[in-house]
């Protein structure tokens, strides 16, 4: 794995840097902050696990990470197969270190302060697990916390929503749910969900108006095979 994710952008391939080099630790902060489990903290593109088994797929998000240079709206992203272990997740982690390096990057070279929070990955189901918890045990402290994360999701410029859909919500996850995507889709602010399931069958999951959220300016993208797990 790469040291750094601005490793790339370096025509020495940070061969010079060190680990006090003020980059790296900036860049390290926000995959923090992001709240990227620790196992997928500096993936990128180049070296993710999941690159030679979904060569073509990669091809194409090259392509997507290049709009984050561009400026203009960029596109929500949703990945799916039908097997767990395909490389979505491990993907869209790599997606979080390209956004976070490419607003890094683009906020130096216009000499402003890169934002301190650019990026957030969450796993819903994890997320539904403490909503349940807060919800059963009437844990106000809780219910704070997924208030917070709410909010965090709603403005985050980047967002990762992983694993949804992967269970039965109630009619208040599913407000909440729709309240995160809602506010992202209105101010065109882009989403990376990873699935187990088609788009379409979000329809069914939550419901149709949901859905019909989660398709706009979104591309699907479907990860064929199975399982790679224990390959990371």
């Amino acid at each position: 794995m790469t040291k750094c994710i601005l490793e790339k952008y370096r025509k020495d391939r940070c061969e010079s840097c060190d680990n006090l080099c003020a980059h790296r630790i900036a860049t390290a902060g926000r995959l923090e902050s992001a709240d990227l489990p620790a196992g997928y903290r500096c993936l990128t593109l180049d070296n993710s696990p999941a690159r030679e088994s979904q060569a073509k797929i990669y091809q194409t998000l090259e392509r997507y990470v290049e709009s984050f240079r561009k400026g203009g709206r960029i596109k929500s992203l949703y990945l799916w197969s039908e097997s767990p272990g395909t490389g979505k997740t491990t993907t869209a982690a790599a997606l979080v270190s390209e956004y976070i390096a490419a607003d890094y990057l683009a906020a130096i070279k216009a000499g402003k302060s890169p934002s301190q929070s650019p990026a957030i990955f969450l796993d819903v189901n994890g997320f539904q697990t403490q909503y349940n918890l807060a919800a059963m045990t009437n844990d106000d402290a809780g219910m704070e916390r997924i208030g917070a994360t709410i909010k965090r999701l709603q403005n985050a410029p980047f967002a990762i929503l992983d694993d949804i859909g992967v269970r039965d919500a109630t009619e208040a996850f599913r407000s909440y749910v729709h309240a995160i995507i809602n506010y992202r889709t209105m101010h065109e602010l882009p989403t990376v969900y990873t699935s187990n399931l088609k788009l379409s069958e979000m329809a069914q999951v939550f419901d149709a108006r949901l859905y019909d959220r989660m398709r706009d300016q979104c591309a699907e993208i479907h990860f064929p095979g199975g399982s790679k797990r224990g390959r990371r």
